[in-house]
């Protein structure tokens, strides 16, 4: 006989039923002809129960409610953990029996009550705070049942967080969601800040259990999976709107006391050494600052300019803190390789530039950074140079960080928290699966790295009349140059051996070297990497900066570099180098940085003509005409003359000057530029990967089912899903490209800064696609011959054919080498014969900024880009 579902009948269901598995309930129910179940109800019943799974589920719902409201708050989160699991399982079944998947899917009615349930048990659990609850085991209880209701909405509405964004959002009380889901998350990372850090006034070590250790690591991963759900959820653009709407989280600093709890976590000696805790609580900071990320860019309202409207901008500046200190460990530990952990620590380092990135971009917290952040930057320059390279401009770092998502698995978590109130147990805690996600190679890491810190140092030295206070002005090059006299071990935390700096005798020299080097690495990095106006700021931050350091440290020479602030003949451009400590100086100063870009009293439209043109023609980065590039012999010619007397001229003015309208116009213009910038969809790795596709199907954008197996393909290799409309105009955008280039220069290369092999807009590879074409000897033709983008092969002494590649450069001067006096011209390598070893073969005109090796030259460049003797050339005839 069927047993009548009153409420003792269904507690004593979900208490027998909970413990058994999908697959268990499953065969139960394939092996019942009226879709009951039989269910052991205790000790005091002589024989065992049945139920009506299909009536036990319609009830659940709304008797776990029932039971949150009015049962004992001792034992009724265990019996809702309990029915959670029982929900889980079921909705687990709903593809395998159709009455279930009726009930629980198509019931609309009941659908509703189970997201009630949900938003009920987050409400209580995020209301208020748990301190009060001294148990551990209750602290545990509260993390798993809050992490349980979380990821119980996969079941119930889907697994695909976008299709939870769409039905959360349009859930009456969407809001009340989002703030007891916060809430109750940052309740959650209380409790567990009270485990870990417990102790840290008492250094004595204490004797911890094993049980009390298998509990924080459940704990931890409790607390990172919920995190994780909310990271997940703020991904959505919609989503993350919203949140970035709500008083609660935004004004009143919700979101911001959430992460400071996260950031400021210091695991006690007692569980440093415990193989999951510590790099659970890394990835929890990296996840965090992914979310700051994330909220802080929200379009549909400033969430910093809410939180200042509030007055509570003081919590956004410990915040800021926080960040800062992980900047400076994370630069402090990059140049020194560490024993890799047993689990991924997650993206700590590159998350914090990213959040840096952003707040530096804000008028509420830049100030804070140009203060503080200035400082750690002059250490990083104080490095020497082999270490400077090593750290920035590097593309194969002795470490980098790995990340990882929890695979969270509701139903083994809930249980060895149950287990643990029966005497006796002895359940493993589980240890659960990381999905690692290491889809970003060495290369790409280490170029995403450096890019940051270039823009967040463009943030810093750019300064807007209408944004910024007067006082800002040049503030964040008096502070770097300040920073330099200071001592750098200090700053960078201890952590760096002295032996690591330049000695203080040489630092303006080995600045200034430092400087260089990453102001060519930087440009190497257009535009897949780095934006060109961050590009451009940065630039103009070098021409001013090189001067105050020269009148700072006597140690210091000019160097020539052409176009950064130094003729072609070595001369000047600036009258006079201005002195640090000479205040009128700097707020009269020549060179100023106003709006999104640098600009002088008679230089004023050079940036921002250098826009204008990017804006017109949608060029590649690497077409940019600045300083320090290599790829142009006459760059920044068609933008500006340069006066022998070092007066910056515009072009088509015969006295300078430059009028108001036009300076405004090309203001507008830039800041208009500064304000959209353009982030990359792809990868390298991507990239790459798409570039191998073209080569096999040329004409891939005219297929849909080909873009849309592309755009899958891709998504699966990348942080970001790219949709088949977003390739489809990335495949037509690069073919206009190629078609300009083409048309304007014939034979091209595509200037992706990535290496990549020449290309036209008809034939999509042409170097691999095109047959073999006889090579003329340069050593008995004329050098004038020879052209960018030439096709050319490379030989050595005998004549023997050591590889092929692509003329980049054939004149002026490359790294201190003049190219037309020693007939020489700058290639880069697309393929080496296969008889050479080319990671170790050493090549011609070497030196520490290009590289001593082919392997050491595409770490530098990102492609083999070397130096190499005209007559030991051969290009193609036409």
């Amino acid at each position: 006989m069927i047993g009548l579902l009153q409420p003792n009948r269904l507690a004593a269901a979900v208490k027998s039923l909970h413990s058994r598995s999908s697959l268990e309930i499953h065969k139960l129910l394939k092996d019942s002809d009226d879709f009951c179940i039989c269910y052991n109800p205790g000790e005091e019943e002589e024989s065992p129960q049945k139920i009506n799974v299909e009536k036990m589920v319609e009830m659940l719902p709304q008797h776990l409610m029932a039971v949150l409201v009015t049962a004992d708050k001792d034992e009724k989160y265990e019996y809702l953990l309990r029915g959670i699991r029982v929900l889980q399982t079921f909705c687990d079944l709903t593809p395998r029996h159709t009455k279930l998947e009726q009930v629980l899917l198509d019931d609309v009615k009941l659908s509703g009550l189970m997201l009630d349930f949900v938003f009920l048990v987050l409400i209580a659990l995020g209301g208020h705070r748990k301190e009060s609850r001294s148990s551990d085991y209750s602290t545990l209880l509260d993390a798993t049942v809050v992490a349980s209701s979380l990821y119980l909405l996969h079941g119930i509405i889907s697994p695909n967080y976008q299709d939870l964004v769409q039905v959360l959002l349009a859930h009456p009380k969407v809001d009340v969601f989002i703030d007891s889901a916060f809430g109750a998350v940052h309740n959650v990372l209380r409790s567990l800040r009270g485990k870990v850090m417990y102790g840290r006034i008492d250094l004595r070590p204490r004797v911890v259990s094993s049980k009390a250790v298998e509990a924080i690591i459940v704990h931890c991963q409790q607390a990172e999976a919920a995190l994780q759900f909310l990271l997940s959820l703020c991904q959505h653009k919609q989503f993350r709107d919203r949140v970035a709407e709500s008083k609660e989280l935004c004004g009143n600093g919700g979101v911001l006391m959430l992460a400071q709890s996260i950031l400021s976590l210091t695991v006690v000696v007692e569980f440093v050494r415990a193989p999951a805790i510590s790099p659970c609580v890394s990835r929890m900071k990296a996840k965090v600052l992914s979310l700051l990320q994330h909220l802080f860019e929200a379009e549909s309202v400033s969430f910093l300019d809410e939180v200042a409207r509030a007055g509570n901008i003081q919590l956004a500046r410990i915040v800021a803190a926080e960040v800062l200190g992980i900047l400076r460990g994370g630069l402090s530990n990059a140049t020194k390789a560490s024993a890799p952990f047993e689990y991924p620590m997650g993206f700590v380092l590159l998350n914090a530039l990213r959040l840096a990135d952003v707040l530096t971009d804000d008028s509420n917290c830049r100030r804070f950074f140009t203060e503080h952040f200035s400082m750690v930057l002059s250490a990083v320059f104080c490095l020497s140079h082999g270490d400077f390279l090593s750290l920035l401009c590097s593309s194969d770092l002795p470490k980098r960080e790995d990340d990882a998502t929890l695979d969270y698995d509701l139903f083994t978590s809930a249980g060895w928290v149950l287990s643990d109130i029966l005497p006796g147990s002895q359940v493993a805690v589980p240890q659960f699966k990381l999905n690692l996600q290491n889809n970003l190679t060495m290369s790409s890491y280490a170029h995403q790295r450096t890019s940051l810190i270039v823009k967040i140092m463009a943030n810093l030295h750019c300064f807007v009349p209408e944004v910024c206070h007067e006082t800002d002005r040049n503030r964040f090059i008096g502070n770097f140059v300040s920073g330099l006299r200071k001592d750098p071990s200090s700053i960078l935390a201890n952590i760096l051996p002295y032996s690591s700096y330049t000695p203080e005798a040489q630092r303006g020299t080995g600045v200034c070297k430092n400087l260089r080097s990453l102001l060519r690495h930087a440009q190497s990095l257009i535009p897949t990497a780095l934006d060109n106006e961050d590009f451009v700021i940065f630039r103009v931050f070098y021409d001013q900066l090189e001067p105050l350091i020269c009148s700072e440290f006597k140690d210091c020479q000019a160097q020539d570099i052409q176009g950064a602030g130094w003729n072609s003949s070595g001369k000047q451009l600036r009258k006079e180098p201005l002195n640090l400590n000479d205040v009128e100086a700097l707020e009269n100063s020549d060179i100023r940085v106003e709006g999104a870009a640098a600009t002088t009293k008679q230089g004023v439209n050079e940036e921002l003509e250098l826009a204008e043109r990017l804006k017109e023609s949608d060029l590649d980065g690497s077409n940019l005409e600045t300083s320090g590039s290599d790829s142009s012999s006459n760059r920044g010619k068609s933008m500006v003359d340069r006066a022998g007397d070092g007066e910056l001229v515009h072009k088509g003015s015969a006295s300078g000057e430059v009028k108001e309208s036009e300076r405004a116009d090309g203001y507008l213009v830039f800041e208009t530029q500064r304000k959209k910038r353009k982030r990359s969809i792809m990868n390298d790795d991507q990239m790459a990967m798409i570039e191998k596709a073209l080569a096999v199907e040329p004409e891939m954008q005219r297929n849909s089912v080909w873009v849309q197996h592309w755009a899958d393909k891709l998504s699966q290799n990348g942080p970001e899903v790219i949709t088949s409309s977003q390739l489809k105009n990335w495949l037509n955008n690069r073919r206009a490209k190629l078609a300009r280039a083409n048309k304007n220069s014939g034979l091209v290369r595509d200037n992706n800064s990535s290496g990549d092999l020449a290309e036209s807009p008809g034939d999509e590879n042409s170097w691999q696609q095109k047959p073999a074409i006889p090579f003329i000897d340069l050593a008995a033709a004329s050098s004038e011959g020879l052209k960018q983008g030439q096709q050319v092969m490379l030989v050595d002494e005998r004549g023997g054919e050591i590889g092929r590649g692509m003329v980049l450069k054939t004149d002026g001067e490359w790294y201190g080498l003049s190219l037309e006096a020693r007939r020489v011209c700058v290639v880069d390598v697309m393929e080496l014969s296969v008889s050479y070893d080319w990671s170790k073969m050493s090549i011609p005109y070497g030196s520490d900024d290009v590289g001593r090796t082919f392997g050491e030259a595409n770490s530098r460049f990102g492609v083999m880009r070397v130096a190499w003797d005209v007559n030991k050339l051969r290009y193609q005839t036409v």
